[in-house]
């Protein structure tokens, strides 16, 4: 049972990894490029994640880090969907359920969004599932016990957001065995603000002061981009799933306090309470991971209602190829930019930098040797170069010359770029769009060399 989710797991990733020969989804040129720094002694962004000599593992291996990169994320969804067959099988008893809880996490489409965009979560999800399935009764052994806590550790170490929901997880399995255990209620206090100011000591340790910035009212967009058509229409039921997790785990697991607790705050954190909403910020990532307490959910339905597995098991296989080959046609197209790519660096001297959004800009950077950010530069504009979108070379033209790459796309000096949106701003809303980076790079997001910030990967 726990092979065959397994390898459920990584069959699935076969057309949304294994695609074509360019490192996948918008976040893909970004581990590329770190890895190669990390294996050259020098890593490129100041992002110490445990993860980064890992994936250099992988990439001696197989020769190749874009190769290692994806035999990386197949590896990690098979041992997600494994080790939710254990804690599947753990929390119920029932072999049906286990196979249950294992089969969705494998097939989730917001599972398959992590394994093709977000190689750090990918890593950190093992471990997250490495603790709900080691949870169940583990305060009944000490080994148990100390796994668990070494699991805490683990995941702070690999990601930021792995230790925050670690945390939120063993916190919600600890406080009701706190306040059993402890049935005065002075030494119920004591206990849980003594476990409380460990936590915060602890989330302390693994934030920077610049990373609360996330956690600001900024300006987002409305969560109804989740029904935009943007997402597969599996997708977009799961996030609306997500977004109802909480009362359903609330509903199957109240015989269950421990990991009742547990799965309703890591539901609850999924849906990014109070977060402004963005695909490429906190709250995203947090929605993705949300298929953890819908999984649990799924395996506690079918331990309650045996004949529940087949709906169940039957809607996650039958949608799972369709998620991911929508999944796989949103990146932008690797295969057509790698034709213009020579145009690109005999228009960029080497030195000079490039201004392009998200995913392509990784790819400039990776393929094409020409460093890129996806932010607006501050400063000194001259050695800065910008591919815009959507404005085209008669529109520029008044301003400079602009050099075509693919249609929609052209390749303009900065300085051009930005007296251009100056005077039409209010004309063109694509000109604060997010195919065209218009902001200054926020504090809590590394850069290059490790003098400003990256933690959002």
């Amino acid at each position: 049972m726990v092979l065959g989710v397994a390898l459920l797991g990584a069959a699935l990733r076969g057309p949304l990894l294994w695609d074509d020969a360019w490192a996948p989804g918008y976040d893909g040129g970004y581990y590329v490029l770190q890895v190669t720094s990390w294996m050259q002694g020098a890593p490129l962004f100041a992002d110490g994640s445990w993860v980064y000599p890992l994936l250099a593992a992988f990439a001696q291996i197989c020769g190749d880090v874009v190769l290692g990169n994806k035999v990386a994320a197949t590896t990690f969804a098979a041992l997600v969907a494994g080790l939710g067959a254990i804690a599947g099988l753990r929390m119920t008893g029932s072999r049906a359920a286990g196979l249950t809880m294992g089969a969705v996490w494998a097939c989730s489409p917001l599972h398959l969004g992590v394994s093709a965009e977000f190689l750090k979560n990918a890593c950190g999800l093992v471990v997250l599932a490495a603790l709900v399935a080691v949870l169940p009764r583990c305060e009944e052994r000490r080994p148990r016990l100390a796994l668990a806590l070494g699991l805490l550790v683990l995941g702070a170490m690999v990601h930021k957001l792995t230790a925050v929901l670690g945390l939120v997880l063993v916190a919600g399995y600890a406080l009701p065995l706190l306040a059993d255990r402890w049935s005065a209620r002075w030494a119920t206090a004591a206990w849980l603000g003594l476990a409380l100011l460990g936590m915060a000591a602890l989330v302390v340790g693994v934030l920077r002061p610049v990373d609360l910035a996330r956690f600001s009212g900024a300006a987002g967009m409305s969560r109804a981009a989740l029904w935009s058509g943007i997402l597969s229409p599996s997708e977009s039921l799961e996030a609306l799933a997500v977004h109802a997790a909480p009362l359903a785990v609330l509903a199957l697991f109240w015989r269950r306090r421990a990991m009742g607790a547990a799965l309703f705050l890591v539901a609850l954190a999924c849906t990014a309470p109070g977060l402004p909403f963005g695909w490429d910020v906190l709250s995203w990532r947090l929605v993705l991971m949300g298929f953890i307490p819908l999984g649990a959910c799924a395996a506690m339905l079918v331990e309650r209602i045996p004949l529940a597995v087949v709906p169940v098991l039957g809607v996650a296989l039958i949608q799972a190829p369709a998620a991911a080959e929508h999944q796989s046609r949103r990146e932008p197209d690797y295969a057509a930019w790698t034709q213009v790519l020579p145009t690109l660096k005999a228009t960029v001297p080497a030195g000079e930098r490039v201004v392009a959004h998200r995913g392509l800009c990784g790819f400039v950077w990776a393929a094409g040797d020409r460093v890129c950010e996806n932010f607006q530069p501050q400063g000194e504009l001259e050695g800065w170069w910008r591919i815009g979108f959507g404005m085209g070379e008669a529109r520029l033209a008044p301003y400079c010359e602009a050099v075509p790459l693919l249609p929609g796309y052209t390749l303009v000096p900065e300085p051009c770029w930005q007296a251009f949106r100056d005077e039409h701003v209010d004309d063109f809303s694509l000109l604060r769009d997010e195919r065209n980076p218009f902001e200054p790079r926020p504090a809590f997001v590394y850069g290059p060399g490790g003098d400003t910030p990256d933690g959002e990967r």
